[in-house]
C-alpha cells in the first residue's frame, strides 16, 4: 500500500510529464503557423538603410535651400 505523499509524488510526476507533452504538441502544431523567421534581420536591415539614406537626402535637400535662401535675402 502506498502512502499520501508517495501518491502524490507519483501524481506530480505524471502531471509534469503530461504538461511538457502538451507543451511539445502546441509547439509542434504553432510552428507551421508561425513560419520560418531566419533571415528576416536581412529585410529590416534592408529597409533601416533605406529609411537612414531618405532621411539624410531630405536633410541636405532643406538645407540647400535654406541656405540658398539665406543668400538671396536683399538688405537694405
Amino acid at each position: 500500500m502506498q502512502t499520501i505523499k508517495e501518491r502524490l509524488v507519483e501524481v506530480c510526476d505524471t502531471a509534469v510529464t503530461f504538461v511538457r507533452f502538451l507543451r511539445a504538441m502546441v509547439a509542434a502544431r504553432m510552428a507551421p503557423l508561425l513560419g520560418d523567421e531566419r533571415g528576416e534581420i536581412a529585410s529590416w536591415v534592408v529597409v533601416t538603410a533605406l529609411v537612414v539614406v531618405a532621411a539624410i537626402a531630405i536633410v541636405g535637400i532643406v538645407v540647400t535651400k535654406l541656405t540658398t535662401t539665406a543668400h538671396n535675402i536683399q538688405t537694405p
